[in-house]
Formats: C-alpha cells, sequence, structure tokens
C-alpha cells in the first residue's frame, strides 16, 4: 500500500508577488486560486517558518487575526527513506515550482539543502518539469495505449517530446530512440481495441462451444462415446462457417491431439479412419495443414497408416465396393462399426467436398491425399518402406487387368462383392506417385542417418513386376482416354499417367539397369509410341477445333495436357536409347499406323493394315512441328532433333530410314535443318538449366545452416548440377555427330 507523504500540515500555500524576495503574504481564500505552489519535500530541508526573515504588514495582522488558525501538529521525522508515496519526493497534487521564484520563497539561505544525497539539483530538474510538461497525446503514443496486436500500423518509438520554449530541447534523463520495454508474458495490462476484443470473445465462444466434443474423447470414456464425438468433429468441419471459425482459433491443433489421445492412430478401425478424414479436411488450407504438419506426430501416424491399409482391410474401401458380410468380417469389421464407417463414407463422399461423388472412398486415400498436400520436407527415408509397400499393392492387379482388357472383358470388373480385389484406386496411386516422385527429385528431408542407407535407385522397386505394373498402369491410362465406356476415369486417369511418367523418367534417368528393365518389358516400345503419336493427333484435332472457334474453353487446356503427355513420353524415350543401345534396334523393328484408333487388339501390337516403321512415326510428328511456329513446338522439334542423332549414331539402317523420311531435297540440307533445331535447343537447355541451378542455389544457401544444425547434407545440389551438366554433354555430342555426318555426307 502507498503512504501518505509526510508534511508539515501548517503550511498551506505561499503567494510571492516580490521578485526582491519581501512583499505582502495574502491570506487564503476559498475563492484565489494560487499561481504556482511549490513541492516541500518535508520540514527538515526547508527549516521552520519563524527561521525565516519576513516582514508581515499590518493588514497581514489583521486579516491573520481574524482566521482562525489550524492546530499545528508536531512534525513527524519519517527515518525510514525507502517508504512509497502517491509521487515519489514530491506530492502529486502540487504543481512543480520555477527554480527562478524560489528566492520569493526565502530560499536561498537553504538552497543547499535542496540538493539529494546523489547530486541531483531538485530546482533544475524540477524547472524541466514545469517546463517540458508532455500533452496526454505524446505520452499515450509514447506508452502504446492506443496500439493494438491487430492494429497494422507499427509501434511509435520511444521518444522525448520537444520543448514549447525551443526547438531541439530535449528532457534530461530520457535517451532518445529507445526500444519500447517488453515484459513478460502475463505482467501488461495493455487496452485493447474493440475489434481485438470482440475477436477474442467470439474465439473463446466458439471453444466453449465445442468444448463438449473435447469432454467426449476423454481417454477414459466409452469406445463408443469417443467415436461419436470424433465422428461430430469431422462433421461440423464439413461445414464451412464452421470451418473459417475454426481457423481463428486453435481448434486444428487441439483437435489433432484430443483426437490422438482418445485413441485415434492406434489401430481402431472407426477411430482411424477418422484421424485420416481429419487430415484430409485439415489439407484444404495449406496454411492449416503447414501448422499441423509441424506436430512431431503428424508424418509418422499418417504413413505408419498408410503401410497398414491395403485393398484387403480398407474399411471404408470395403464399404465403398459394397463387400460382402463375410469380407467384412474377415477383416474384422463388425456390425455396429459398418454403420458408423457407412455414415463416415457418405459423409467424406457428400459433404466433403474433397472428391467427386463418383470416386471410390478409401481410408487409404484418405492418408495419402493430406501426405501428397503437406510440404515435402515434411517426409524422411524412414517413411520411404511405407510408401513403396502401398504403392505395390495398389499396382498388383494392374497387368491382369490388361490382360483381361485385351481378351475382351472390361479393363475394371463391374461392382460385387469381390471385386474390391481386382479393382485398383487412381487416385491413391496418383497420390503414392507424386510422393515418390517429390523423393526422387530429392525434396524430402535428408538427415545424415539416411544417407548409409538411402538406396541408389531404389532397388527393391526395380523387380520386374513392379516395372511390368508401371508399364501396365501407362497403359490402362491410355486405354481409359480412348474407351467411352470408361468416361469418368479420364480425368483422373489421365493426370495418373502424367505422374507415371515423371516417376519412369526418374528412374531411368542415367541408369542402365532400369532402363534395360524397362526395355525388357514387351508392353513398353508400344505403349511409348502409342502414346506419341496419339497426343500429337489429339492435339492437332483439338486445335483445329480452337482455331475454327468450335471449342468451349477446355478444349485450350485439353491441347496443353496432350503436349505435356507427348514431351514425357518423348522423355522417356530418349533415356532408353541413350543408355541402352538396344532400344535403337527395338524401336527400329517396331511397326504401328499412325491413325491407329488404339483397339484392344493393338495394345501388345498394332495390327492395322497401314503400319510403318516406328522411325517413320516419328519423323511424320517432327514434321509437323517444323511446320508450326510456336514457341512450344520449336523446343519440342529441338528435342526430337537430339532423339534423332541418337537413333542415327553407330545405326546405318535407322539413319537410312530417318532421312528417308525427313522432308529436304538432299541429305545435307536434312542433316543441316536437323543440326540447326538441335542447336538451338542445346542453347536452349543450357540457358534452362543454369537459372534453375541459380535459383537451386540460392534457395540451398538459405537453408544450409539449418540443414547442418539437423544433420543434413548437401550432396543433393551437387548431384543436380552435375545431372544437368551431363545433359548439356550429351546434346554437344550428338551436335558433333550431326555437323560430321553432314559434312562426310557433302
Amino acid at each position: 500500500m502507498l503512504a501518505r507523504s509526510r508534511t508539515e500540515s501548517s503550511i498551506i500555500s505561499i503567494n510571492s508577488t516580490s521578485e526582491s524576495g519581501s512583499g505582502t503574504v495574502e491570506a487564503p481564500s476559498s475563492h484565489a486560486t494560487p499561481r504556482k505552489l511549490r513541492t516541500f519535500h518535508s520540514e527538515n530541508q526547508l527549516g521552520s517558518p519563524s527561521e525565516r526573515p519576513t516582514t508581515p504588514s499590518p493588514s497581514r495582522s489583521r486579516i491573520l487575526d481574524d482566521v482562525p488558525s489550524p492546530p499545528i501538529r508536531p512534525s513527524i521525522v519519517n527515518t525510514n527513506t525507502n517508504v512509497r508515496t502517491y509521487a515519489g519526493k514530491s506530492r502529486s497534487f502540487l504543481v512543480a515550482l520555477p527554480q527562478s521564484q524560489a528566492g520569493n520563497l526565502g530560499l536561498e539561505p537553504h538552497s543547499a539543502a535542496l540538493i539529494d544525497d546523489s547530486g541531483t539539483i531538485h530546482g533544475e530538474s524540477q524547472e524541466d518539469d514545469f517546463d517540458m510538461r508532455e500533452s496526454y497525446t505524446e505520452l499515450r503514443e509514447r506508452w502504446g495505449v492506443d496500439a493494438s496486436e491487430d492494429d497494422p500500423r507499427p509501434l511509435s518509438p520511444f521518444r522525448a517530446s520537444p520543448s514549447p520554449k525551443g526547438k531541439g530541447k530535449k528532457r534530461k534523463g530520457l535517451r532518445e530512440e529507445a526500444p519500447p520495454k517488453v515484459l513478460p508474458y502475463g505482467m501488461t495490462n495493455d487496452l485493447k481495441s474493440i475489434t481485438e476484443l470482440r475477436s477474442k470473445g467470439e474465439s473463446r465462444r466458439f471453444l466453449d462451444e465445442v468444448g463438449y466434443l473435447f469432454e467426449g474423447l476423454d481417454a477414459n470414456g466409452a469406445l463408443g462415446v469417443r467415436r461419436g464425438s470424433a465422428l461430430e468433429i469431422v462433421t461440423k468441419l464439413c461445414d464451412i462457417d464452421f470451418a473459417r471459425r475454426a481457423k481463428t482459433t486453435d481448434f486444428y491443433g487441439r483437435a489433432w491431439e484430443v483426437l490422438r489421445d482418445a485413441g485415434a492412430g492406434n489401430g481402431d478401425k472407426v477411430l482411424d479412419s477418422i484421424l485420416a478424414f481429419y487430415a484430409a479436411l485439415v489439407a484444404r488450407d495449406l496454411a492449416d495443414l503447414l501448422d499441423l504438419a509441424s506436430k512431431s506426430d503428424f508424418a509418422p501416424i499418417l504413413h505408419r497408416m498408410l503401410a497398414s491399409l491395403e485393398r484387403t482391410n480398407d474399411p471404408l474401401w470395403l464399404i465403398s465396393t459394397n463387400a460382402g458380410n463375410a469380407e467384412l468380417k474377415a477383416a474384422g469389421i463388425t456390425k455396429a462399426e459398418v454403420t458408423q464407417l457407412s455414415n463416415l463414407q457418405r459423409l467424406v463422399r457428400k459433404k466433403s467436398g474433397l472428391f467427386e461423388e463418383s470416386d471410390t472412398i478409401s481410408s487409404r486415400l484418405l492418408v495419402s491425399h493430406a501426405l501428397a498436400v503437406v510440404s515435402p520436407s515434411a517426409h524422411t527415408q524412414s517413411h520411404l518402406p511405407a510408401l513403396l509397400h502401398s504403392l505395390h499393392a495398389e499396382l498388383h492387379p494392374l497387368p491382369s487387368r490388361v490382360h483381361a482388357y485385351t481378351s475382351g472383358l472390361s479393363l475394371f470388373p463391374p461392382q460385387g462383392p469381390s471385386s474390391y480385389m481386382d479393382t485398383p484406386s487412381l487416385l491413391h496411386l496418383d497420390n503414392c506417385l507424386r510422393l515418390l516422385d517429390s523423393y526422387l527429385i530429392g525434396s524430402w528431408s535428408i538427415s545424415s542417418e539416411d544417407i548409409s542407407i538411402r538406396p541408389p535407385r531404389l532397388d527393391e522397386l526395380r523387380d520386374q513386376e513392379n516395372v511390368k505394373a508401371l508399364v501396365a498402369l501407362c497403359v490402362s491410362c491410355t486405354v481409359i482416354q480412348l474407351d467411352k465406356d470408361l468416361e469418368d476415369y479420364r480425368p483422373v486417369a489421365g493426370k495418373c499417367m502424367e505422374t507415371a511418367l515423371r516417376v519412369l523418367i526418374n528412374l531411368t534417368h542415367d541408369d542402365v539397369p532400369w532402363c534395360q528393365a524397362v526395355l525388357d518389358e514387351e508392353l513398353s516400345i508400344s505403349a511409348i509410341m502409342h502414346l506419341i503419336v496419339m497426343a500429337q493427333r489429339q492435339r492437332r484435332l483439338l486445335e483445329k477445333q480452337l482455331n475454327a472457334d468450335e471449342a468451349d474453353e477446355d478444349v485450350g487446356d485439353d491441347a496443353s495436357r496432350w503436349l505435356d503427355r507427348m514431351c514425357l513420353a518423348l522423355g522417356l524415350l530418349t533415356n532408353l536409347v541413350q543408355a541402352v543401345p538396344d532400344a535403337r534396334v527395338a524401336l527400329g523393328d517396331s511397326r504401328l499406323d499412325f491413325d491407329c484408333p488404339g483397339k484392344r487388339g493393338c495394345i501388345r501390337g498394332c495390327r492395322c493394315p497401314g503400319r510403318i516403321s516406328a522411325l517413320q512415326c516419328l519423323a511424320q510428328v517432327y514434321v509437323q512441328h517444323v511446320a508450326s511456329a510456336s514457341e512450344l513446338d520449336v523446343v519440342v522439334r529441338g528435342h526430337m532433333a537430339i532423339l534423332f542423332g541418337l537413333l542415327m549414331d553407330r545405326a546405318p539402317v535407322n539413319q537410312r530410314i530417318l532421312l528417308d523420311a525427313l522432308p529436304g531435297s538432299s541429305d545435307r540440307e536434312k542433316l543441316g535443318v536437323l543440326l540447326q533445331h538441335a542447336q538451338d535447343f542445346t542453347m536452349f537447355y543450357v540457358a534452362l538449366t543454369r537459372k534453375m541451378a541459380q535459383a537451386g542455389n540460392r534457395d540451398y544457401d538459405e537453408d544450409e545452416d539449418a540443414e547442418e544444425a539437423e544433420g543434413g547434407s548437401g550432396d543433393l545440389p551437387v548431384a543436380r548440377v552435375l545431372r544437368d551438366s551431363k545433359g548439356e554433354a550429351v546434346a554437344r555430342s550428338v551436335i558433333a555427330f550431326l555437323r560430321r555426318l553432314r559434312d562426310q555426307g557433302a
């Protein structure tokens, strides 16, 4: 508590009217206001009134006789100098007195008493306080009274107020531009804006409203109550307004922790499926997912769930494919769980907005969807086995389905009690392939412990069955693009085919064993060539519709996607020809019709009557790009010129077939055009790779310290630079070969 200021009570006010120290002292009146009041520290400092030389006038004596004097109390000397008062060393209700008027009060003999133990002259500081008093606006600005956490304007720096009597005069004892003092949490009581208070109030009310959901997820509660509360949480998150309010609070993080404490992710089929659905719902917003992914158990739990889920035990997959009671019982799903899982499956399909209503919902799809959206740096080397296991299990039925399609059956079996065994999930496959592609390009977090066990080229995936399954996936996606009965699968099949081609390009780049494994698959060459020709044919058809103004807005996007697929197929073919010399012979022996419609019988090899050499089909694609002035076509024909150089090197038969198929009056002219296109493409490739390397080096330099602190390795950027430089070397060697071949022909 604050103590009273101990001062002589007989001293009421003094009115000074003389500059020389003598004058008339008037009695205080209730209507008179003193001009300036000085702060007295104590009686022992200023002395008693009898010691001061004063000469009272007769008028003063008469007035003082009429006014009763207050009783004089004995002064109490305060021996404790540490006692706090209302205003420190002076009383707060008195005004500071300038030093120039101290003489009027008879303080000259006692001026030494105004100097305290620290040597501070009170008269000078009081004069400064009197002359340079800050306004309320300046005080509020200096102390940040009106500042708020939501105010976009920064807090004004701590500074002294300007003097009202002179410009540039600064207050003594204040430092200019001093940073504001930051107190620990809970030690301040800042004023907040009404918007901020309202926002915090709404957040607290929202958390109070959903508090009963968290109470129902108590780990000691009944399992049915926990399942019902968890299902209620994901049901509410499907509401857009509820999800918007949840973003403004810490709901997502708290809900994840409560779900995990309730047993989600530990093996319960209903709670695990709800947890996977919850992660997929949070993945709708990357900012929310980034906060959730920062939790240490987010990625490990989802990868562990992914490794344990297959078509035979996926709860939501069995519900979506109308599996029989025997299959559900074999998967360990009770009748009570069937009801809850059916409600969850309808919720995901109809109200979440994550997938189309025609998509087949599965628990592994929800897990892979969340993992594919999260930043690649959230994955580590230890998560790769789970990904490869899930990918292998999903690819397994594809070769048999392709064989069934060539025999006259449907590509995917009709829905039934046992159809779930032979039906792959293309959406889940696309997510897994995207994760694998991000790993192959080095986007995952690789620690020092992981480098020693990191497989150089995923030897466990290079099994012939996996290669056969990847090629069968590309064939299946191509069939879906042409079969009218499978039109509903076309969007996801197109994305899945593009991702599969990217993965194959990364796996076969400068890797002879992988190239040889792909080349040994009987469907690989025919599938790649059929995709190149079909993509070129579909693109030209869509461009004609665009030029004739007979197409809608989506036609232009479709034409661009077909061009991307053709470029990916050309890249895969270039990798095979560059690494394995037998690819040149296999390509020269392959025959197909440029206008092949892609019937069932032509999947393993074109049977159309107008079959020509695959090299001639490539030449026709090249000629069509030469006639175009589009910038993209310039890149494609340059790439094909490099491919032709690789096909003609040490292959005289291929040289003759290609030169005969190319336009021109002589071989020298044809080779000159090829040489020019190859040189243009090489210049473009070198400029592009250098820009990418510079951008990668900047990102690497920024994160180098963090990677070293985490035990990471800096080998990945070096490997990318070497990889790009080797591609440049291959292109320049092809240019040298074409130049030499042209000069020899001359």
